[in-house]
């Protein structure tokens, strides 16, 4: 049976994938820390951490035939240094070690996001153009996600924290003027295709191999949080869409004026007690 070591085993990919796996294969991880691996209750497998960088021991206890590394650090823009460790130095002591010990694959998970989105796109790139670099001494897959959701997601995650303020009845949820448009995938189509790739890694000739994971349906985050409200069946919650740029020459009043007016043609306008906010970003 080969062995596969999943980096953020405890995260909700990286234990979705480790479970969806261990049938077929010897899975092992890596944790930064090793307290509270709530996600790997009742499971068995032997978990590492890396607190002090990436240990010798892993590949020397074990033959790994196979890494898929999930582990990131999302954080905010001012923890640059802790995200640069997590999402570049850590990887790249990985990518170094399983080239040392003769690793076959390495399955790197990306994000879709554009390298100067912010800091974390930014480390995620970087990571990915050395995976590029040192394909001729290890074979390559880069896994491009879009946004993911599911059971058993933290409650970052955005349609998990939207759908738990709805349940809760929040009065008012404030957001932008929600244009983004937004590919979201879920946990079990990720987890299919990482499964995929993993049968037929054999078929791919060339080392360094790109593949976008996404449902190919484009939706509004507007659109998405009248969908939510509707399936979550909380009928008194008032959605409230902030505009987030006032347009030069428009006043505050007339801002609010049309954003009433926009909320009565989709159907989120209560006139017994309405609110409305109006903020500038």
């Amino acid at each position: 049976m080969k062995t596969i070591l999943i980096t953020g085993i405890n995260g909700f990919l990286g234990s979705s994938l480790a479970k969806a796996l261990k049938k077929e294969y010897n899975i092992i991880g890596l944790e930064y820390s090793l307290d509270n691996l709530y996600r790997l209750t009742n499971e068995s497998f032997k978990v590492y951490s890396v607190e002090n960088g990436i240990p010798d021991e892993i590949f020397k206890e074990q033959h790994i035939d196979i890494i898929i590394h999930t582990a990131t650090f999302y954080g905010k823009n001012e923890d640059i240094t802790q995200m640069a460790h997590a999402n570049l130095f850590l990887p790249f002591q990985l990518l170094n070690k399983a080239i040392k010990f003769g690793c076959g694959l390495f399955i790197n998970t990306d994000t879709v996001l554009d390298r100067f989105t912010n800091i974390y796109s930014l480390t995620k790139r970087q990571f990915r153009e050395w995976l590029f670099l040192r394909q001729n001494e290890i074979k390559v897959i880069n896994m491009q996600l879009e946004h993911f959701y599911g059971p058993g997601a933290p409650d970052t995650n955005f349609i998990t924290a939207m759908i738990k303020r709805l349940k809760q009845n929040e009065p008012v949820i404030n957001l932008t003027a929600g244009e983004q448009e937004r590919d979201f995938v879920f946990i079990e189509d990720v987890v299919s295709a990482y499964n995929i790739i993993i049968e037929n890694k054999d078929l791919l000739k060339e080392n360094y191999n790109n593949f976008q994971i996404c449902s190919g349906e484009i939706i509004s985050i507007s659109s998405l949080m009248l969908y939510l409200k509707k399936i979550t069946h909380i009928l008194s919650i008032r959605i409230i869409i902030i505009q987030n740029i006032l347009n030069k020459g428009i006043n505050s009043c007339h801002v609010c004026l049309l954003l009433i007016i926009c909320l009565i043609v989709v159907g989120v306008y209560e006139k017994k007690n309405y609110e409305y906010r109006c903020t500038s970003r």
